[in-house]
């Protein structure tokens, strides 16, 4: 077979048709309501659809100093934000790179050290206030960021299930991260609270609406905001109607209802959907990047759509490549290849991105980017190959993220209403940089079930840097 020939074999191996995405869509719709009714702990093929107990979306119109604190991988930052009541705000941050030793150390030398990243961060930037919180009233309150798996069980409670990113301090897991951080605080005397516990992509959602602003503190029942993170991994949450989140008692659901709640923000954790491999395309290099990911049978959506995961594709589809003669002839072996080409996942997304929109004569950008990133050499055939293979796997990805989206707005009846209009707000690395990214997603929801009248009344917008300040805004609405 031809490199030209095995090369159309792969891209048809990415191909997600409009009778896919519809079959994801509907099967993402069934799972999502088996998890709104699954507790936590048991056995559900469902979406996790974890509640975050954030009720109350911002109007653009809070005001205050609010502190965040987000662990989201191996760097910790500390931001301080100042909400201006017009949908404008002023943040100041440090960032602080996680010792490698506390990534495997105990839970004592982790906690100790954030809390104090955090106490060196009031008193440098607060010290006037820092004197005179004498009491818990006039303590800051901190929003904690913590992108992880967690079972919440309040807005300011949530006990990991399970570390990922680097992260192996197993007694930490089944613990109270909140209640953790807060005793290293109270004994630092350092005038935090940490009031929220908030993942990043429910930070997202509460910064993009604070940033475009809301017609009422509280969500009316019908409205529908979407809140997305497509970067290293990718994860989304939006507002569910209360009567329908079965794993809530109906006491609480009550009391909610009294204090003019209609919806509460669901996690949904969709990076796990369809970890059956029931629907979702898989191939031989889907198959060999979960055998070597940290957790493999989990997150088998992520490991198709997230930037995490896209170089990997590539540089297995090479090095496949390569064995059936088809490029880098130049190499007798596969011991003779490059180092870099031979290690999983040095191959990074960006990389990708640069081949996608080469137009450059010969894909001279694209011999640059193959030269610099993995001291790789090649001729003008295997560039046009790899473009092509490049633009296949990130379609793939774009199409597939397309799923969660049209799925929501479906079963929240979003769209539902004369002239209605929808705003969804993304973050990440790769929704944000990747060219073509948003529009390929688009292009997917107008081919789903949504169709294309649907996809014309929904904006995709980046909400910046939600895990700040969507985390600090969580912190506002607790009064």
């Amino acid at each position: 077979m031809s490199l030209q020939e095995e090369v159309e074999k792969i891209e048809k191996q990415f191909e997600v048709s409009p009778e896919l995405l519809e079959i994801l869509t509907n099967h993402f719709i069934k799972l999502a309501d088996i998890g709104l009714n699954t507790q936590p702990g048991e056995h559900s093929l469902g979406l996790p659809m974890i509640p975050t107990y954030v009720t109350k979306i911002p109007n653009g119109r809070e005001k205050g100093v609010f502190l965040a604190a987000d662990l989201g991988g191996t760097n910790f930052r500390v931001c301080s934000v100042t909400l201006n009541g017009d949908s404008t705000f002023d943040l100041v941050q440090t960032k602080s790179k996680i010792p490698e030793d506390l990534l495997n150390g105990t839970a004592k030398e982790l906690w100790s050290y954030l809390a104090k990243k955090i106490g060196k961060f009031v008193v440098e930037q607060h010290p006037d206030q820092c004197q005179r919180a004498t009491n818990d009233d006039d303590h800051f309150k901190l929003g904690f960021t913590f992108s992880y798996p967690v079972n919440q069980t309040a807005l300011n409670q949530g006990t990991l299930l399970r570390w990922t990113k680097g992260f192996n301090i197993q007694e930490v897991v089944g613990t109270d991260v909140v209640a953790e951080l807060q005793k290293e605080l109270d004994l630092g005397e350092i005038p935090v609270k940490v009031v929220a516990l908030a993942n990043d992509t429910v930070g997202t959602l509460l910064s993009h609406a604070y940033a475009t602003g809301c017609s009422t503190n509280y969500v009316k029942q019908g409205d529908s905001v979407i809140g997305a993170i497509f970067g290293t991994g990718t994860n989304g949450c939006y507002l569910e109607p209360l009567e329908n989140i079965g794993k809530l008692s109906d006491d609480y659901v009550s009391q909610l209802k009294e204090q003019d709640a209609t919806h509460m923000v669901i996690n949904t954790e969709w990076g796990s959907f369809d970890n059956e491999l029931k629907y979702l395309p898989n191939t031989i290099y889907d198959e060999n990047i979960d055998k070597v990911s940290p957790n493999p049978g989990y997150h088998m959506f992520e490991k198709r759509v997230s930037g995490l995961f896209l170089g990997e594709i590539l540089r297995q589809i090479l090095v496949e490549l390569h064995g059936k003669g088809l490029i880098f002839g130049q190499y007798a072996t596969y011991e003779r290849l490059p180092h870099r080409l031979r290690t999983p996942f040095e191959l990074d997304s960006e990389v990708l991105s640069h081949i996608e929109i080469d137009d450059s004569s010969h894909l001279k950008e694209t011999e640059l980017s193959l030269l610099q990133s993995l001291r790789l050499p090649t001729i003008e055939e295997e560039r046009l190959a790899i473009q092509k293979i490049v633009r296949a796997i990130s379609r793939r990805s774009a199409y597939l993220a397309a799923v969660p989206l049209a799925a929501i707005l479906i079963k929240t009846k979003a769209l539902d209403g004369y002239h209605k209009e929808v705003e969804i707000g993304v973050d990440g690395s790769v929704v944000e940089y990747y060219p073509g990214f948003r529009s390929m997603i688009r292009h997917a929801l107008s081919l789903s079930p949504l169709t294309a009248d649907g996809e014309r009344k929904v904006h995709i917008q980046i909400a910046k840097d939600g895990s700040g300040i969507g985390a600090a805004l969580c912190a506002s609405t607790v009064v």
